[in-house]
């Protein structure tokens, strides 16, 4: 009779321990979970754009860019961001301007990057309003230091332009393709939560 309540309590013991295992893993992915989804914000009075960035994110100005922010704890790539900012006539036709802004970095790109592939320039979702047309793109992207034993990576690339008055606000994603499907989802909350000042 002894032995039967021995395992008796044996087996409560370890579902004690299951159920103690399954709160810890729940509450330490609900702490990263509040950890990925802290920002900073990025004001530019000089381009009027306002931008919340992920946390621990490291902001580095680039020639050409309004805006640049990479992930450091991301893959070979580091998954970045990239704002531009492009000049246009306010009555022309928004479409085919945005098509014609987004063709002409996609050239741009072709010339620098390797085995660089346009995938296609579509409309996409409004963003506050706004019409936007997006290009994917990917390239092959090859290590720094010429040196190291390191293989090339395909990135993959989004780009959403979106026009505020005589401006157009092309905002990019650039990712390893392994990293791409989540940072494309974070980039859209970061593009939806943009604001342009006039």
């Amino acid at each position: 009779m002894k032995t039967l309540n021995r395992k008796r309590s044996d087996r409560w013991a370890d579902w004690a321990v299951i159920g103690t295992l399954v709160v810890a893993l729940l509450l330490g992915t609900a702490v990263m979970a509040l950890a990925q989804s802290q920002t900073h914000t990025y004001t530019s009075t000089e381009t009027g754009l306002t931008l919340h960035y992920p946390q621990g994110w490291l902001v580095s100005p680039a020639q050409g860019l309004a805006f640049q922010a990479a992930d450091l704890h991301s893959g070979m790539f580091k998954t970045t961001y990239q704002v531009r900012v492009s000049p246009i006539q306010a009555n022309e036709p928004l479409s085919p301007t945005l098509a014609l802004v987004l063709n002409n970095l996609s050239l741009g790109r072709a010339g620098s990057e390797a085995a660089y592939r346009l995938f296609g320039v579509n409309e996409g979702a409004p963003v506050g309003g706004q019409p936007t047309m997006e290009a994917g793109y990917a390239y092959v992207s090859e290590p720094g230091d010429l040196f190291a034993q390191l293989a090339p990576v395909v990135v993959h690339g989004l780009d959403i332009a979106v026009a505020h008055g005589d401006r157009v606000y092309t905002y990019s994603l650039l990712a390893e393709e392994s990293a791409f499907k989540r940072a494309e989802r974070d980039f859209r909350r970061f593009v939806q939560a943009a604001t342009v000042q006039p």
